[in-house]
């Protein structure tokens, strides 16, 4: 049977179905994708395979491409597209002069949106309640407990105030499923200086935490509450891999003149030489939360300035 024949029979399918070439062009698209993932009277033979979807699936399906065209690896993920949940499978396939191809083949599955939605709020409303009473208990408990306990008390606050952001962030991906979303913004300075301030509650006298940042940084791509988990997780690590007392900096800037390329968020360190860790990689959830808004992550250790853990934010477009 012919390629042409093969081809043919996916028009078939009710699966959606993608082909592409070596380059990463789409060579054809069975009519099940057409009209799942086209608008009437579009044409993606052409077009690279990520182009056709939008947001965040744009980049998982970038990255699958690149896992079978450049390894010869096949790529399983799952994305969201028009209110839909797509679990993908891409393959290689024999192409013309002994090269690689890719075939996608995408399944729909169930949405849980409902289910997880009557979840998010039954678990919402008893955090939002266990947050208040704990905010309401601060000032009357602050006095009474010893320097330790009042760490551990912040601490707990501060992780409740992490939760219920993280609900409300699951709140607003639910309600935004259907339509699709427009591509998030937040002021970075902001968000650094809630994570400065809520760690100066948490760990107190433990950790001096520095900020040296210049004035109107430009917004970048993200979410604030999402920036803000991470670095805070970041700030806790470094903080619990130190010395007690240790000094913490956090810096920013923008990268660039004219054209900017980006702002550098950066967290120095000095991690105690007596329980030591890995060092030379950033944590592996830093690293895929900046990496899914399309930054970058370093992690270098100098014996003179310590351990610069750096981020590479995107600038947010108009």
């Amino acid at each position: 049977m012919s390629s042409v024949e093969r081809i043919s029979l996916l028009g078939f399918l009710k699966t959606p179905i993608l082909v592409g070439d070596p380059e990463g062009r789409i060579v054809y698209a069975n009519p099940s994708f057409r009209s799942c993932f086209c608008q009437a009277g579009d044409d993606p033979v052409g077009q690279p395979l990520a182009t056709v979807f939008g947001g965040g699936a744009r980049e998982v399906v970038l990255s699958a491409t690149a896992a079978v065209l450049d390894r010869g690896q096949a790529a399983r993920w799952q994305i969201r597209e028009g209110g839909a949940v797509y679990s993908g499978l891409a393959s290689p396939i024999e192409a013309e002069d002994d090269r690689v191809g890719v075939v996608m083949v995408l399944l729909e599955e169930q949405s849980v949106d409902g289910p997880v939605a009557a979840l998010a709020d039954e678990i919402g409303e008893p955090l939002s309640q266990a947050l208040k009473t704990l905010q309401t208990l601060a000032p009357e408990v602050d006095g009474r407990l010893r320097e330790t306990d009042r760490g551990l008390f912040a601490r707990a606050l501060c992780a409740l105030e992490d939760a219920q952001k993280s609900m409300r962030e699951l709140h607003h991906v639910l309600r935004g499923a259907r339509p699709k979303p427009k591509q998030g913004r937040f002021d970075v300075s902001g968000a650094i200086m809630r994570v400065a301030e809520r760690s100066a509650r948490e760990y107190g006298h433990e950790v001096e935490l520095e900020v040296l940042m210049p004035p109107n940084l430009p917004s970048v791509v993200g979410t604030a509450a999402a920036f803000e988990r991470l670095i805070g997780q970041l700030v806790r690590q470094r903080a619990d891999e130190g010395n007690q007392g240790q000094r913490l900096t956090l810096l920013a800037r923008a990268l660039g003149g004219e054209e900017l390329g980006g702002v550098l968020v950066s967290l120095v360190d000095s991690p105690d030489p007596t329980r030591r860790v890995p060092t030379g990689l950033p944590p592996k959830a830093l690293a895929q939360g900046i990496a899914a808004k399309g930054g970058e992550t370093i992690c270098v250790e100098d014996s003179t300035i310590g351990r610069v853990t750096s981020m590479r934010l995107v600038i947010a477009t108009a």
